[in-house]
């Protein structure tokens, strides 16, 4: 995949849902996933349901540093709980701050689907690093919460491939809500979408938010 880089906040996307945030000093993944090495430097490590694409105790193995900590739901404890890492349970509506890193949890669901009903207690995240504030939307819908966020995001992680997530049509309203001031299309290439649909979103946003596809 690739990176992009806003005031000194380094943004990679690994692959699917999976994201690497750092500064220089700590580093935080969001949904490791399909991770190719191990890299052991993750301070930081967050899921956002416990999906397998996004709670992977393989993968959260294969970033966590020794003394990581995990950030997830109540659904995730049952897959962190044996890592010998700590865990801090993260539902809807809370906020925590984590070596120095805010984390607020969105609700995070589907209208019309059944994949993740609202019940289930899915997230999505704004991680502040560095005073720099980066929504991963988690697996979700355009959902009225998203409206709250107003102003609130620079960077704006946001699916697009549709099936059990929003698709490119829901994520360019989810964008307009938002205003971020940066967008990344993500959840495409790996178990569903493909890059037609980051190109699609792009498209169908252009001049309105910078959008970058890595």
């Amino acid at each position: 995949m690739g990176s992009y880089n806003y005031k000194n906040v380094d943004i990679e996307r690994i692959s699917h849902a999976a994201f690497k945030l750092s500064n220089g000093g700590i580093v935080v993944y969001i949904d490791p996933y399909n991770i190719p090495e191990a890299t052991k430097d993750g301070d930081v490590v967050i899921c956002t349901h416990d999906h397998f694409d996004h709670c992977s105790p393989t993968d959260i193995k294969k970033v966590a540093k020794p003394d990581a900590t995990i950030v997830a739901p109540g659904n995730c404890r049952g897959k962190i709980k044996d890592l010998g890492l700590e865990f801090i349970q993260l539902d809807p509506g809370e906020e925590k701050e984590v070596k120095g890193v805010s984390i607020r949890a969105i609700p995070a669901y589907n209208i019309g689907k059944r994949f993740h009903p609202k019940a289930y207690g899915g997230i999505g995240v704004i991680v502040k690093i560095a005073g720099v504030s980066v929504y991963h939307a988690g697996d979700t819908d355009f959902i009225p919460e998203m409206k709250e966020l107003e102003g609130k995001v620079d960077v704006a992680l946001l699916p697009v491939s549709g099936v059990y997530v929003m698709d490119v049509d829901e994520a360019v309203k989810a964008a307009e809500a938002i205003k971020p001031k940066v967008v990344i299309p993500m959840h495409y290439g790996a178990i569903v979408g493909s890059d037609r649909d980051a190109e699609a979103f792009r498209e169908k946003v252009s001049g309105k938010y910078g959008v970058v596809i890595i």
